[in-house]
């Protein structure tokens, strides 16, 4: 389905309550090799800054490091039984190790079920040797309601290229 695209503020106002009823969704990513992989990842997203952006919690693996490491980008997809679905698509990068205390404390902050005690994942802490958080900043959304218009935004840092 085709997608009209329009300001930010119109489809955040659609897709944040999909995001935030679903909670996880598929994130994909591609190697240097061009191979896709797709995970279930459960990000926290802020929603009222210029550019909506996220935390999500992520263990360093092999494959994410390499796949970040030669394409620093993601499409994050939520969908729910009824046929809602958002897709917003990022630039992710890893936070330093002295970033992770106050991202822990950002997602341990907002109310479950989008936000949750990263405890549960690593009971010694942020500083565990194999926690990690990945920095989303939305590059493009696109929501599509059952049976409503399907909307576009793209970040205005990318061009006015359609796609």
């Amino acid at each position: 389905m085709a997608s009209r695209q329009t300001d930010l503020e119109t489809v955040t106002s659609l897709a944040r309550p999909i995001v935030e009823r679903v909670v996880w969704c598929t994130v994909a990513t591609a190697g240097a090799d061009g191979v896709p992989r797709t995970r279930l990842m459960h990000p926290v997203w802020w929603w009222d800054d210029e550019v909506p952006h996220g935390l999500v919690t992520a263990r360093p693996t092999p494959t994410k490091v390499a796949h970040f490491g030669v394409n620093p980008v993601a499409s994050c997809f939520y969908w729910d039984p009824a046929h809602d679905t958002v897709a917003i698509d990022v630039e992710a990068h890893w936070l330093p190790a002295e970033e992770r205390p106050a991202a822990w404390a950002s997602i341990s902050a907002v109310a479950p079920p989008v936000g949750f005690d990263p405890a549960m994942i690593w009971p010694d802490g942020p500083l565990s040797e194999d926690c990690g958080f990945l920095r989303f900043r939305a590059t493009r959304i696109v929501v599509g309601p059952v049976g409503g218009e399907s909307l576009r935004w793209r970040s205005p840092s990318l061009g006015s290229t359609a796609w």
